[in-house]
């Protein structure tokens, strides 16, 4: 079973990742907006949603969703409310 801290770390390397197409920028949206925007990144509590993941799999899953749902344009929010609706699960009003 991984450590809070391991999944963070691989959370953040799978982030970084680039392969040359568009879903890079999106993917370093989403690193800028837990490493960078919302503060302190070594506060756990910023990634409480990893909890509910046990493996690098799903942390990969989880990745892919947000990433697809920013691509896809599911609606006009922006970045932190698809963030915030489809990882740490709060719906969008």
């Amino acid at each position: 079973m991984l450590t809070i801290n391991e999944k963070i770390v691989f959370f953040k390397q799978k982030l970084l990742i680039q392969n040359g197409s568009y879903a890079d920028t999106i993917r370093d949206e989403v690193y800028d907006y837990f490493f960078e925007r919302i503060g302190d990144s070594s506060d756990i509590e910023n990634f409480s949603f990893l909890n509910t993941l046990v493996s690098n799999k799903e942390i990969e899953e989880k990745i892919d969703l947000i990433v697809s749902k920013i691509i896809m344009h599911q609606h006009h929010a922006g970045i932190e409310d698809l963030i915030n609706e489809y990882i740490y699960m709060e719906k969008i009003k």
